[in-house]
């Protein structure tokens, strides 16, 4: 059951979820029912480990793939197993270099392995697949390395002996004849290597390329991205924050129920004789947070803005309660248009007509101050995005610390690294006074430890 084990393997990495429970399910179903039925086979699989609709297809391809492969090595192993062809291969062989020697003539023969059994004709699929699994080709991640695990199949097989065989020099015109013959088949050898390659990488690799590249992209500067990348990270962000999301709503559900309250529990159960047929629970407030968001979407900043937006606004249904402003020197209120409009091209628009802009913080935090201040009390997490470069003005450091005096908390989260902070016309150490907590925010994963902490505490 080793194959189908690897075929579960093969399904998860494709991204279909699968617990110990579903395998160990699948693998007890196929060990009663076999795989002499494919179509069998298939349907039964696919109850126990497809359980969206939208994994269908992805298990269907990889199915017809992956089986495809098994039943060629199951059909060269049972023709190798029921028939001597290889041992009636080679005494015909051997008998005709001695009928040819008794005559006085001569038959070239194979020196390498290898060789010998192209010579012979024989089906190399099972061969193919056993090296294959020596070399651990399951392994195989990028479109690249299908070349080198064609190499190292080769080698394993025997290729460096029969390469050595068709260089030496011929001793007879049979000998140059069967090198001929030989060097055509191994390219054709190498061509069904190659194929097999081809298959294992869409079995194993295509969607470790993927999950390889999103998990690149969840540690990767968001100030460094690439417009190509966008989309892919738009739908890791959103994914991360659907799965936070989650996670606090099963949260706040549980701290609702609060303490036991055992006081009504007995006087609900006083025509029970005491039994507790019913409970009763002392309510707990769950109060959702109140957050502004503050983002320079100056420069590189930017980039980083655009998806900690995102992020925030995928966490509509645990943070309702949030008012969005945007500055480079101008501070804009975006709270509607993100509201509004589909986020993603809200985002686009924001950054079109205000991003990129020189920064002023001074003159962005008294827009702010006119804006917003009187509404910020003790329920408010205030956030600002920032690199705190500006450009040698004065930052209205006084704004910033009425903010902290009046929120709940004040966060300052910087794009940049730590030993950035203070070089050049930075200014991050006559804000920090002045905050709750300062931490970077290079990368989605920072994002998401931020707002999993807010949630947390909130």
């Amino acid at each position: 059951m080793r194959f189908i084990a690897d075929f579960i393997g093969a399904l998860r990495e494709a991204g279909l979820p699968i617990s110990p429970a579903e395998s160990l399910d699948a693998i007890k179903a196929i060990e009663l029912l076999g795989l002499e039925s494919r179509a069998t086979a298939k349907s039964v699989l696919a109850l126990t480990l497809v359980k969206r609709q939208q994994d269908q297809a992805t298990y269907h391809e990889l199915f017809e793939l992956y089986f495809a492969n098994i039943e060629n090595a199951k059909e060269s192993d049972d023709d190798t197993l029921e028939s001597p062809a290889a041992t009636d291969k080679q005494e015909s062989q051997r008998q005709d270099q001695e009928n040819a020697e008794a005559k006085g003539g001569s038959t070239a023969i194979a020196s390498s392995v290898l060789g010998q059994s192209l010579a012979q004709q024989e089906d190399m699929a099972l061969a193919i697949a056993q090296a294959a699994k020596a070399e651990d080709l399951s392994s195989i991640v990028f479109f690249t390395q299908k070349n080198h695990f064609a190499y190292k199949i080769m080698q394993r097989l025997g290729g460096d002996e029969l390469s050595a065989e068709l260089r030496a020099k011929p001793d007879s015109p049979e000998q140059k004849r069967l090198q001929d013959q030989l060097a055509q088949a191994r390219a054709r050898l190498l061509e069904q290597v190659k194929d097999y390659v081809e298959q294992q990488y869409l079995i194993f690799a295509r969607h470790k390329g993927v999950k390889f590249r999103e998990d690149h992209l969840q540690q990767a500067k968001l100030s460094q991205l690439e417009h190509t990348d966008y989309a892919l990270m738009q739908r890791l962000v959103q994914k991360a924050a659907r799965k936070l999301a989650t996670q606090h709503s099963r949260r706040r559900l549980t701290r609702k129920r609060g303490q036991l309250d055992v006081r009504k529990t007995i006087a609900a159960n006083a025509a029970f004789d005491g039994a507790l047929f019913h409970t009763r629970w002392k309510a707990t407030r769950v109060e959702r947070p109140k957050i502004m968001v503050i983002c320079d979407v100056s420069g590189s900043v930017s980039r980083v803005a655009r998806f900690l937006l995102l992020f925030l606004y995928s966490l509509q249904d645990v943070i309702p309660n949030v008012r969005s402003f945007v500055f480079a020197s101008d501070m804009i209120e975006v709270t509607s248009l993100l509201q509004q409009e589909d986020i993603e091209s809200a985002l686009e628009k924001i950054m079109q007509r205000w991003g990129g802009l020189s920064t002023d913080y001074g003159k962005a935090l008294a827009g702010f101050q006119e804006q917003a201040l009187t509404s910020i009390d003790k329920k408010t997490t205030v956030i600002l995005l920032g690199d705190a470069r500006n450009n040698e003005g004065d930052g209205r450091t006084d704004i910033w610390q009425k903010v902290y005096r009046q929120s709940k908390r004040v966060l300052w989260l910087n794009p940049e690294q730590r030993n950035s902070w203070d070089t050049g016309d930075s200014i991050m150490s006559e804000y920090s006074p002045w905050c709750s907590s300062v931490e970077p925010c290079r990368n989605l994963k920072d994002i998401e430890g931020i707002f999993s902490r807010i949630l947390k505490y909130s």
